[in-house]
């Protein structure tokens, strides 16, 4: 039978799914809000419903799928399917790839949810071509991927890429993670916001204010793009702002690893206009050693949502299909 994977992208705002058939085409889909607040059971069966869903969507019975893959936040222990911990979700040791094996009655891989769309990137989006590339997504959080010499790279820990974590201010904002002065804190959606929400407490007035009235309300990235196009103060400071931090963190990166090419990805990126991707490849150059300007390429992810679940059904047709 000819091999049809489940590609599943766990984020912190939304779960999204889809079915693809031999050839690589998406022929199903699902998608939900992940609503992190909730315990992880909960979120565990917004997953399964929205894996579910892209079946559906299809026509197709579980029992023909020939694989899983799923992209999640972590740290993961990817040999086990487990999810360590996460800053943004209340998962601590589950075990996600068993359990959705059990679900769904195939294999199954965890892999890293920025990873898994950094590799979708490579394999049939903006990277392609490439053998050296650093992913960078900015949406709730800010992940990281990384391929060398054409192949996904974990590192020792199996975490590597974790890019949001890289420290750009000392004793800056307090992460998620617990660190001070990630580039997560300072630049990710969520650590946006809560720069926000301390500009309102000190009085400053801002378009947004009405939409943040509750503790677990955010700002989507149509709210920062509405806002900074209306020129509100408070916003393009803000996401001016970010915009360096994670220039700074990107130029850091390419001091280590020389990547061909650097792709942009998330909800933040895909709801900024040029001029955002334009100051993070401004700061990113002005710190970068060993590259021309012009060779140090950052580039918008071109799969947009579909990244994740590509990227994630690839890995694990290369698993369980490709090596038989």
């Amino acid at each position: 039978m000819a091999p049809y994977i489940l590609g599943i992208d766990l984020g912190g705002t939304k779960v999204q799914a889809a079915l693809l058939d031999d050839t690589g085409k998406i022929i199903g889909r699902g998608r939900a809000k992940t609503e992190a607040w909730r315990e992880d059971e909960e979120v565990f069966k917004t997953i399964a419903d929205v894996g579910r869903a892209a079946l559906a969507e299809a026509n197709f019975d579980a029992k023909n799928l020939t694989a899983l893959g799923i992209g999640s936040p972590g740290p993961l222990d990817p040999e086990r399917g487990y999810i360590i911990e996460s800053s943004n979700l209340k998962f601590k040791n589950f075990p996600l790839g068993p359990r959705l094996s059990e679900e769904f009655g195939c294999p199954s891989i965890v892999e890293n949810d920025v990873s898994s769309g950094t590799y979708g990137e490579f394999r049939a989006g903006a990277a392609q071509g490439a053998n050296d590339v650093v992913g960078v997504f900015v949406g709730t959080g800010i992940g990281g991927g990384i391929v060398i010499d054409g192949k996904l790279y974990r590192g020792f820990s199996k975490n590597a890429a974790e890019v949001g974590h890289t420290i750009i201010l000392a004793e800056g904002p307090k992460c998620g993670c617990g660190a001070r002065g990630c580039m997560e804190a300072l630049g990710s959606r969520s650590g946006m916001t809560r720069q926000i929400r301390k500009a309102i407490a000190s009085g400053e007035p801002t378009m947004v204010a009405k939409k943040l009235k509750k503790e677990t309300d955010q700002l989507s990235g149509g709210d920062f793009r509405a806002a900074y196009d209306a020129k509100d103060e408070v916003v393009v400071r803000v996401v001016r702002r970010g915009a360096k931090m994670i220039g700074l963190g990107i130029g850091s990166i390419a001091n280590v690893l020389g990547p061909e090419i650097v792709v942009m990805g998330g909800g933040v990126v895909e709801a900024m206009p040029d001029e955002f991707i334009h100051r993070i490849a401004k700061f990113a150059r002005s710190i970068a050693v060993g590259f021309r300007p012009e060779d140090l390429k950052i580039v918008r992810a071109q799969l947009g949502d579909d990244a994740g679940v590509i990227g994630a059904a690839m890995l694990a047709k290369e698993k369980f299909v490709s090596a038989q």
